[in-house]
């Protein structure tokens, strides 16, 4: 009888422990109930080896980024010299495994000087690994190309499409802002930051990107839908038909932007949960471009939601915007944010003070804004 009572006991506690560790999912942080723990840290040499990217698959973190320094750059490279690498976690990014080059710089094609920020994507039925980014040739205007591997993980070389640049400075923002009603203009260029957000039941991959309009003094982020990242559609069926994100959004967050108004969203990260978008979004104001001067430029992250893409304006805030804000007051001080999720768990994770930082969902509210400066045990960086 003891013994019985002492197993059953047991069985209680791990029951227990079992649902006190149950995945929360993000609506918890949304409603006020949950708030993010320091999990782990990590450097990867160079301050500008960032651009980080999770694809999460049988638990195990495949994570992409920038690398720079990897050989001297050739001379007609004046800017950016970058390749794109991954590295894999299963501990929470503790550690991590040594990085594989995903792809570099070949001469005289769209990808001749940088691979940099872009987004990776594991597409089940047909078993393939996609990666998104940005790349630049000698002519110095950013473009978007696509890499593919056929593998169970992305551990290894990806085959840049034949058709790189998928897509050219404008090509997308020109044809958004030209649509009835858009919030923003024909001028917008620069489509950057691309994250594969989700592939439908019609085979089309909807991708989120940045753009900046230097005649406004304006960026955004907006959508666009494809099937095989040649032929893109930015209007119709799934599609907002004009920007996701842009001042109209941030302008009346609780914080004191220059000239009274942000210039609109950056770099974003969508996680898909519960028929809901969450999307975490930067915001700076002035530019966005990085003015690091302390003190010269708000730079900030803001969370919202939507069960669909909807137009600037009409995604559901936060209660707190802006949700992330910068322990130093300072252009890209926070950087290369995402959220994303394992089999278990909800994470936040986001580079400031010169280190890859990673947060875990747990239950009970906590202080808000979240402030991004060392992570814990570190002494800040210079």
């Amino acid at each position: 009888h003891t013994v019985l009572v002492n197993l059953l006991l047991r069985v209680l506690l791990l029951s227990v422990l079992s649902g006190a560790a149950a995945a929360l999912p993000l609506a918890s942080f949304f409603n006020g109930t949950a708030h993010f723990e320091f999990v782990s840290k990590a450097q990867f040499g160079s301050s500008m080896n960032v651009g980080f990217q999770f694809v999460v698959r049988d638990n195990v973190w495949y994570m992409f980024h920038r690398e720079y320094g990897f050989e001297p750059a050739p001379s007609y490279c004046k800017f950016d010299y970058a390749r794109i690498v991954v590295t894999n976690s299963t501990d929470q990014g503790r550690t991590w495994s040594k990085e594989i080059v995903v792809t570099s710089p070949v001469p005289n094609t769209a990808q001749e000087c940088a691979i940099v920020d872009g987004g990776g994507y594991f597409d089940e039925p047909t078993n393939t690994w996609y990666y998104l980014a940005q790349c630049l040739d000698r002519n110095h205007a950013w473009m978007m190309c696509v890499y593919s591997r056929v593998g169970s993980t992305p551990n290894g070389p990806f085959t840049p499409s034949p058709h790189n640049p998928v897509v050219k400075g404008g090509q997308l923002w020109s044809r958004i802002c030209s649509l009835p009603g858009a919030h923003c203009q024909p001028t917008m260029v620069d489509e950057g930051t691309p994250e594969i957000v989700l592939k439908d039941a019609d085979g089309y991959f909807y991708v989120t990107f940045h753009g900046w309009d230097a005649q406004h003094d304006a960026s955004a982020r907006g959508v666009a839908k494809t099937q095989d990242f040649v032929a893109w559609e930015v209007s119709g069926t799934g599609l907002p038909n004009d920007a996701i994100f842009t001042s109209l959004d941030c302008n009346k967050w609780n914080i004191s932007w220059a000239n009274q108004r942000c210039v609109g969203g950056g770099e974003g990260s969508i996680l898909i949960e519960d028929g809901y978008m969450y999307q975490l979004i930067e915001a700076p104001d002035i530019s966005l471009g990085c003015l690091t001067t302390p003190g010269q430029q708000n730079w900030v992250l803001g969370l919202s939601r939507a069960r669909q893409f909807l137009p600037t304006g009409q995604w559901e805030q936060f209660s707190a915007v802006p949700t992330v804000i910068p322990a130093v007051k300072q252009g890209c001080y926070i950087q290369y944010h995402r959220i994303f999720k394992d089999n278990t768990d909800v994470y936040l994770e986001y580079f400031a003070d010169n280190w890859m930082q990673i947060f875990r969902l747990v239950a009970g509210p906590g202080p808000l804004p979240l402030i991004a400066g060392p992570p814990p045990n570190t002494t800040r960086s210079l």
